[in-house]
Protein backbone atom coordinates (compact mmCIF):
# COMPACT_ATOMS: atom_id res chain seq x y z
CA UNK A 1 0.00 0.00 0.00
CA UNK A 2 1.30 3.80 -0.77
CA UNK A 3 1.72 5.93 1.97
CA UNK A 4 1.95 9.57 1.05
CA UNK A 5 4.57 11.94 2.29
CA UNK A 6 4.37 15.80 1.21
CA UNK A 7 7.12 18.34 1.51
CA UNK A 8 6.61 21.14 2.68
CA UNK A 9 9.43 23.47 2.40
CA UNK A 10 10.02 25.72 -0.23
CA UNK A 11 13.50 24.44 -1.37
CA UNK A 12 11.80 21.25 -2.05
CA UNK A 13 9.12 22.85 -4.50
CA UNK A 14 11.27 24.37 -6.17
CA UNK A 15 13.54 22.08 -6.73
CA UNK A 16 10.93 20.06 -8.54
CA UNK A 17 10.43 22.57 -10.98
CA UNK A 18 14.50 22.33 -12.02
CA UNK A 19 15.06 18.85 -11.85
CA UNK A 20 14.84 17.25 -14.82
CA UNK A 21 11.96 15.23 -15.96
CA UNK A 22 9.72 17.07 -13.61
CA UNK A 23 6.72 18.25 -16.15
CA UNK A 24 3.88 20.19 -15.85
CA UNK A 25 0.94 17.46 -15.42
CA UNK A 26 -0.73 18.53 -18.82
CA UNK A 27 2.30 17.83 -20.45
CA UNK A 28 3.80 14.36 -19.54
CA UNK A 29 4.98 12.61 -22.30
CA UNK A 30 1.79 11.06 -24.42
CA UNK A 31 3.41 7.27 -24.26
CA UNK A 32 2.67 7.76 -20.41
CA UNK A 33 -1.09 7.78 -21.07
CA UNK A 34 -3.03 4.58 -21.78
CA UNK A 35 -4.82 6.35 -24.42
CA UNK A 36 -1.61 8.94 -25.17
CA UNK A 37 0.17 6.27 -26.65
CA UNK A 38 -2.57 5.74 -28.97
CA UNK A 39 -4.11 7.04 -32.11
CA UNK A 40 -7.10 8.72 -32.60
CA UNK A 41 -9.27 5.62 -34.13
CA UNK A 42 -8.32 3.64 -31.54
CA UNK A 43 -11.33 2.06 -29.42
CA UNK A 44 -11.71 -0.80 -26.57
CA UNK A 45 -14.89 -2.78 -26.17
CA UNK A 46 -15.72 -4.27 -22.37
CA UNK A 47 -18.44 -6.36 -21.13
CA UNK A 48 -20.06 -4.87 -17.80
CA UNK A 49 -22.02 -7.30 -15.79
CA UNK A 50 -23.78 -5.61 -13.04
CA UNK A 51 -25.80 -7.37 -10.34
CA UNK A 52 -28.19 -5.46 -8.06
CA UNK A 53 -29.70 -6.82 -4.49
CA UNK A 54 -32.31 -5.37 -3.23
CA UNK A 55 -33.42 -4.81 0.28
CA UNK A 56 -35.80 -7.92 0.31
CA UNK A 57 -32.17 -10.34 -0.91
CA UNK A 58 -33.63 -10.00 -4.60
CA UNK A 59 -30.98 -10.45 -7.15
CA UNK A 60 -30.91 -9.04 -10.87
CA UNK A 61 -28.33 -8.87 -13.55
CA UNK A 62 -27.56 -6.74 -16.72
CA UNK A 63 -24.59 -7.16 -19.27
CA UNK A 64 -23.66 -4.26 -21.42
CA UNK A 65 -21.20 -3.65 -23.92
CA UNK A 66 -19.25 -0.21 -23.45
CA UNK A 67 -17.06 1.05 -26.16
CA UNK A 68 -14.83 3.81 -25.60
CA UNK A 69 -13.37 5.48 -28.82
CA UNK A 70 -10.17 7.50 -29.09
CA UNK A 71 -11.62 10.81 -31.24
CA UNK A 72 -8.55 13.30 -30.14
CA UNK A 73 -5.24 13.67 -28.22
CA UNK A 74 -3.76 17.08 -27.77
CA UNK A 75 -0.94 17.94 -26.00
CA UNK A 76 -2.97 17.97 -22.61
CA UNK A 77 -4.99 15.27 -22.74
CA UNK A 78 -7.41 13.05 -24.79
CA UNK A 79 -10.99 13.23 -25.93
CA UNK A 80 -12.96 10.07 -25.52
CA UNK A 81 -16.73 9.23 -26.45
CA UNK A 82 -18.57 5.65 -25.10
CA UNK A 83 -21.66 3.69 -26.71
CA UNK A 84 -23.47 1.50 -24.89
CA UNK A 85 -25.36 -1.36 -26.08
CA UNK A 86 -27.68 -3.04 -23.38
CA UNK A 87 -29.92 -5.49 -25.28
CA UNK A 88 -31.47 -3.73 -28.55
CA UNK A 89 -30.87 0.08 -26.83
CA UNK A 90 -27.81 1.69 -28.13
CA UNK A 91 -26.73 5.01 -26.10
CA UNK A 92 -24.06 7.08 -27.08
CA UNK A 93 -22.90 9.79 -25.16
CA UNK A 94 -20.83 12.99 -24.95
CA UNK A 95 -17.06 13.32 -26.37
CA UNK A 96 -15.48 14.39 -23.22
CA UNK A 97 -11.78 16.17 -23.38
CA UNK A 98 -10.19 15.45 -20.16
CA UNK A 99 -6.42 16.06 -19.26
CA UNK A 100 -4.07 13.48 -18.72
CA UNK A 101 -4.43 13.63 -15.24
CA UNK A 102 -8.07 12.68 -15.84
CA UNK A 103 -9.54 16.50 -14.38
CA UNK A 104 -12.40 17.55 -17.36
CA UNK A 105 -12.16 20.86 -18.62
CA UNK A 106 -15.15 22.63 -17.47
CA UNK A 107 -16.23 25.20 -14.60
CA UNK A 108 -14.00 27.01 -13.11
CA UNK A 109 -10.50 25.72 -12.47
CA UNK A 110 -7.78 26.40 -9.81
CA UNK A 111 -4.65 24.16 -9.76
CA UNK A 112 -1.66 23.62 -7.64
CA UNK A 113 1.77 22.18 -7.76
CA UNK A 114 3.94 20.37 -5.23
CA UNK A 115 6.72 18.25 -4.34
CA UNK A 116 5.86 14.78 -2.69
CA UNK A 117 6.38 11.00 -2.78
CA UNK A 118 4.38 7.71 -2.46
CA UNK A 119 6.14 4.31 -1.29
CA UNK A 120 5.84 1.31 -2.49
CA UNK A 121 7.03 -2.22 -0.56
CA UNK A 122 9.65 0.04 1.45
CA UNK A 123 10.71 2.10 -1.77
CA UNK A 124 10.16 5.44 -1.93
CA UNK A 125 8.98 7.21 -5.59
CA UNK A 126 9.69 11.01 -6.02
CA UNK A 127 5.99 12.81 -7.34
CA UNK A 128 4.91 15.67 -8.80
CA UNK A 129 1.62 16.44 -6.99
CA UNK A 130 -1.12 17.81 -8.96
CA UNK A 131 -3.99 19.40 -7.23
CA UNK A 132 -7.17 20.70 -9.22
CA UNK A 133 -10.08 22.27 -7.99
CA UNK A 134 -13.19 23.12 -9.85
CA UNK A 135 -16.53 24.45 -9.59
CA UNK A 136 -19.17 23.74 -11.98
CA UNK A 137 -22.59 24.91 -10.27
CA UNK A 138 -23.36 24.20 -7.22
CA UNK A 139 -20.72 21.04 -7.10
CA UNK A 140 -16.86 21.44 -6.57
CA UNK A 141 -14.61 18.25 -7.38
CA UNK A 142 -11.54 18.80 -6.16
CA UNK A 143 -8.36 15.88 -8.08
CA UNK A 144 -5.20 15.30 -6.58
CA UNK A 145 -2.78 12.62 -8.00
CA UNK A 146 0.55 11.63 -7.85
CA UNK A 147 2.80 11.66 -10.76
CA UNK A 148 5.54 9.83 -10.50
CA UNK A 149 8.10 10.17 -14.49
CA UNK A 150 10.31 7.07 -13.55
CA UNK A 151 7.71 4.73 -12.25
CA UNK A 152 5.10 3.38 -14.52
CA UNK A 153 2.55 3.85 -14.54
CA UNK A 154 3.40 6.94 -13.86
CA UNK A 155 0.25 8.28 -12.24
CA UNK A 156 0.62 6.22 -8.76
CA UNK A 157 -2.83 7.75 -6.79
CA UNK A 158 -5.20 9.78 -7.24
CA UNK A 159 -7.65 11.14 -4.70
CA UNK A 160 -10.98 13.14 -5.95
CA UNK A 161 -13.57 14.71 -3.71
CA UNK A 162 -17.01 16.15 -4.89
CA UNK A 163 -18.80 18.65 -2.45
CA UNK A 164 -22.14 19.29 -2.88
CA UNK A 165 -25.71 17.96 -3.61
CA UNK A 166 -24.13 14.60 -3.86
CA UNK A 167 -21.04 14.23 -2.12
CA UNK A 168 -18.62 11.25 -3.26
CA UNK A 169 -15.34 10.64 -2.16
CA UNK A 170 -13.15 8.19 -4.84
CA UNK A 171 -9.60 7.02 -4.15
CA UNK A 172 -7.34 5.01 -6.65
CA UNK A 173 -4.45 3.20 -6.16
CA UNK A 174 -1.96 1.14 -7.89
CA UNK A 175 -1.36 -1.65 -5.64
CA UNK A 176 0.82 -3.76 -7.99
CA UNK A 177 3.05 -2.96 -10.45
CA UNK A 178 4.30 -5.21 -13.20
CA UNK A 179 1.53 -7.82 -13.19
CA UNK A 180 0.91 -10.03 -15.64
CA UNK A 181 -2.57 -11.49 -16.66
CA UNK A 182 -3.69 -14.57 -19.06
CA UNK A 183 -7.00 -13.40 -20.95
CA UNK A 184 -7.84 -16.12 -24.41
CA UNK A 185 -4.82 -17.49 -24.65
CA UNK A 186 -3.13 -13.87 -24.40
CA UNK A 187 -0.33 -12.46 -21.79
CA UNK A 188 -0.90 -8.62 -20.82
CA UNK A 189 1.36 -6.98 -18.97
CA UNK A 190 0.36 -3.83 -16.47
CA UNK A 191 -0.59 -2.91 -13.11
CA UNK A 192 -3.05 -3.40 -10.72
CA UNK A 193 -5.52 -0.74 -9.20
CA UNK A 194 -7.53 -0.58 -5.86
CA UNK A 195 -10.32 1.82 -5.93
CA UNK A 196 -12.67 2.62 -3.00
CA UNK A 197 -15.98 4.86 -4.11
CA UNK A 198 -18.35 6.31 -0.69
CA UNK A 199 -20.93 7.92 -0.98
CA UNK A 200 -24.60 8.62 0.97
CA UNK A 201 -25.43 5.52 -0.60
CA UNK A 202 -22.74 3.13 0.89
CA UNK A 203 -19.07 2.43 -0.77
CA UNK A 204 -18.05 0.40 -3.02
CA UNK A 205 -14.41 -1.68 -3.35
CA UNK A 206 -12.66 -2.99 -6.74
CA UNK A 207 -9.41 -4.15 -8.04
CA UNK A 208 -8.38 -3.92 -11.76
CA UNK A 209 -5.79 -4.77 -14.26
CA UNK A 210 -4.33 -2.47 -16.65
CA UNK A 211 -1.87 -2.45 -19.85
CA UNK A 212 -0.30 -0.12 -21.86
CA UNK A 213 -0.89 -2.69 -24.32
CA UNK A 214 -4.75 -1.76 -24.60
CA UNK A 215 -5.99 1.98 -25.38
CA UNK A 216 -7.48 2.94 -22.42
CA UNK A 217 -5.36 0.35 -20.24
CA UNK A 218 -8.41 -1.40 -18.33
CA UNK A 219 -8.73 -4.93 -19.08
CA UNK A 220 -10.15 -6.40 -16.11
CA UNK A 221 -12.10 -5.10 -13.07
CA UNK A 222 -14.26 -6.70 -9.83
CA UNK A 223 -16.23 -4.97 -7.33
CA UNK A 224 -18.70 -4.99 -4.78
CA UNK A 225 -20.70 -2.81 -3.56
CA UNK A 226 -22.27 -2.06 0.53
CA UNK A 227 -24.69 -0.43 1.18
CA UNK A 228 -24.75 1.91 4.56
CA UNK A 229 -25.23 -1.13 6.92
CA UNK A 230 -22.56 -2.91 5.51
CA UNK A 231 -24.91 -5.40 3.56
CA UNK A 232 -23.95 -6.25 0.06
CA UNK A 233 -25.58 -4.75 -2.32
CA UNK A 234 -24.26 -5.91 -5.50
CA UNK A 235 -21.23 -6.53 -7.48
CA UNK A 236 -19.72 -5.29 -10.97
CA UNK A 237 -17.74 -7.32 -12.91
CA UNK A 238 -16.04 -5.88 -16.09
CA UNK A 239 -13.89 -8.07 -18.94
CA UNK A 240 -11.94 -7.03 -22.04
CA UNK A 241 -14.12 -7.72 -25.02
CA UNK A 242 -12.35 -6.60 -28.32
CA UNK A 243 -9.91 -3.96 -29.13
CA UNK A 244 -8.20 -2.15 -32.05
CA UNK A 245 -5.13 -0.07 -31.55
CA UNK A 246 -3.92 2.32 -33.94
CA UNK A 247 -0.34 3.20 -33.37
CA UNK A 248 1.00 7.02 -33.29
CA UNK A 249 2.49 8.11 -36.59
CA UNK A 250 6.51 8.39 -36.80
CA UNK A 251 6.43 11.69 -38.77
Amino acid sequence: MFEQTLCGRAGLLLGLFLMPGFLLAEDIPRDQHPWGRHAPGSWTRVKVTTEKISAAGNKSTAVALVTTRLLAVDEHGVTLQTETRLGKDITKGPAITTNWDGTQRDGNRSERLSLGEVKFKGRSHSCQTHSVTRTIGDRTVSTKSWYSPDTSPYYLKRLIRVRGPQPRHTAIDVVTLNATRQIDNKKYTGWETRTVIANRGGRSRSVSFHTFQVPGGLIQSEGERHDVDNARAGRRLVELDAFHAVPVSSK
